[in-house]
């Protein structure tokens, strides 16, 4: 994906030959410690902040996104300002760490909150949501989810248009539904919707189907 290339640490002088060492390690500060200028400790948390993105962005676009997003803004605001830079990165880095214990409303992380954030973005934006809007959401994510769970069980689902248009049907009838046709853009939307719900469940079938 372009968005996520090593231009900006080429450009600096700091060519990565290999893929770093997982933010997440317990042994990445180790790593950077190992660097004596800022400016350089600064770029190894960059490099391998954006190669975590790249290599779980797929999983969970909209999540991924957002880290993406912060991560650009840092470097825009403080730009030359290593150290301020290098300080916002750590706190980025350890936010990723973190977003293991961010509130998942009852659903399941890795099954079912990439598609609760994809409706959440999609029908409402960036807006702060009410827990009236949050269990609306909620109770919209677990039915959807077990409509894709059902339909792409089928051996060769993948390869059956009539399969595939069958499911987007589905959700479709799911979402202008009586009980979620009020959802804000619901209606506008849900083609967009759909298609990006589909290829979400398309690159994650082997977690939806097998994750515990």
């Amino acid at each position: 994906m372009g968005l996520f290339t090593d231009k900006l640490l080429i450009s600096r002088g700091i060519e990565q030959k290999v893929a770093p060492i997982s933010i997440i390690d317990e042994k990445f500060q180790d790593q950077v410690g190992k660097y004596k200028k800022i400016k350089t400790k600064a770029a190894e948390v960059e490099h391998a902040i954006r190669h975590f993105i790249e290599v779980n962005y797929d999983e969970d676009p909209e999540l991924y996104t957002s880290f993406s997003e912060a991560l650009t803004a840092i470097l825009t605001e403080f730009k030359n300002n290593w150290d301020e830079i290098y300080k916002r990165l750590e706190e980025l880095r350890n936010k990723i760490k973190n977003a293991e214990k961010e509130p998942t409303y009852g659903l399941h992380r890795k099954k079912q909150m990439p598609f609760f954030r994809i409706l959440k973005k999609e029908i409402f934006e960036s807006k702060e949501l009410s827990e009236e809007e949050i269990a609306k959401l909620v109770n919209c994510t677990q039915l959807l989810f077990n409509v894709i769970h059902k339909e792409i069980q089928l051996i060769g689902f993948w390869e059956s248009i009539p399969a595939q248009n069958k499911l987007k049907a589905e959700i479709q009838d799911l979402l202008i539904s009586k009980e979620f046709k009020d959802l804000p853009k619901v209606f506008e939307k849900r083609k967009q919707i759909i298609t990006r719900v589909m290829e979400l469940a398309k690159t994650n079938q082997d977690i939806i189907l097998y994750a515990t």
